[in-house]
């Protein structure tokens, strides 16, 4: 049996593919993002702000220096953006 081949062209993706990576590129401008490693905070992860930067809490060892203000990342309910809250103290 020979084997199968694609007729589509490589060089161009299809028009589903391309609207997919446009959407996602825009979904990912909108979110909050660790500033060491890039990573999306989970929903119940405290983060740590450090004046404009987020750090989440995986990378919070690798600063010296106390955050100015740390925030537990809520589920988004009636938002697309995750929701962030002073922690209680």
């Amino acid at each position: 049996m020979p084997p199968l081949t694609h007729t589509r062209s490589r060089s161009r993706p299809p028009r589903e593919i391309s609207l997919l990576r446009k959407s996602v590129g825009a979904l990912a401008a909108d979110r909050h993002v660790c500033w060491h490693c890039r990573r999306t905070p989970l929903v119940g992860e405290y983060v740590h702000h450090y004046g404009e930067r987020l750090v989440c809490d995986l990378c919070r060892p690798l600063r010296r220096e106390p955050p100015g203000e740390t925030v537990l990342v809520h589920s988004p309910e009636h938002e697309r953006a995750v929701k962030l809250r002073p922690r209680a103290a």
